[in-house]
């Protein structure tokens, strides 16, 4: 989706603050920035965020950076130094002969920030300039206020459409467990939400099943369990 985003214009970190949001809602650091949480509003209502834990780095060969999720659980430290070189690691100490006394600014990300640098102009962009930056180029306040439709609540019949045995094969066809339908549609009838998961996943891969299941069950994403160098 990342490079999608990237192929059909956006910028690599406009594609990024879109899919992997921080957690904007009350947090005093975007007080001074509307426009930041106005971008992660509107695009909160067409992209499902994206917690990771990951820390990414990106390029697209226009700037270079790296953006950690709003749960901030992998390392990511940087230093700048006085000759416009900028360093990102993962810990302190990871660069050999780095003289300490040419280095004019270090810190590290916190949840759900980003670093940016210009490879045109060389230009050092912090989590604020470069996400107030990305936000401003579009008005995204005033389309959420011209086009948003609030969908009132409605009352719903209690009588059903369905028996038990013309559901049963439904949910059959549908790829649909007990599972699912305990934890998900129960959740989501009756709270008006989405179940929370955790990260753990010991279901058997569906390609070893017995039983048949829906398309989306055979494939699994990979990704980087930490970003500690060897």
């Amino acid at each position: 989706v990342f490079e999608l985003m990237c192929k059909s214009r956006h910028r690599a970190p406009c594609a990024l603050m879109a899919l992997v949001p921080a957690a904007y809602k009350d947090d005093p650091g975007y007080d001074a920035n509307p426009e930041i949480t106005d971008f992660y509003k509107f695009h909160g209502n067409l992209l499902e965020a994206w917690d990771g834990p990951a820390l990414l780095a990106f390029c697209d060969g226009k700037s270079i950076g790296a953006s950690l999720d709003r749960n901030g659980l992998r390392p990511a430290r940087y230093s700048r130094t006085s000759d416009g070189m900028v360093y990102m690691m993962s810990e302190t100490g990871v660069i050999p002969g780095l003289d300490e006394s040419t280095i004019v600014e270090k810190g590290r990300l916190g949840p759900g920030q980003m670093i940016n640098v210009d490879l045109r102009t060389g230009e050092w962009k912090d989590n604020l300039k470069i996400k107030s930056e990305i936000a401003s180029r579009h008005s995204y306040g005033e389309w959420i206020k011209e086009r948003t439709k609030v969908v009132p609540e409605t009352t719903f019949t209690t009588e059903r459409e369905y028996d038990n045995v013309r559901a049963t094969t439904l949910q059959a066809s549908f790829g649909w467990s007990l599972e699912d339908i305990g934890m998900q549609i129960n959740d989501m009838a009756s709270t008006g939400k989405e179940t929370t998961y955790s990260m753990g996943d010991d279901a058997p891969i569906a390609v070893l099943s017995e039983r048949p299941h829906v398309l989306y069950n055979y494939f699994k994403q990979r990704f980087a369990q930490v970003t500690n160098p060897p």
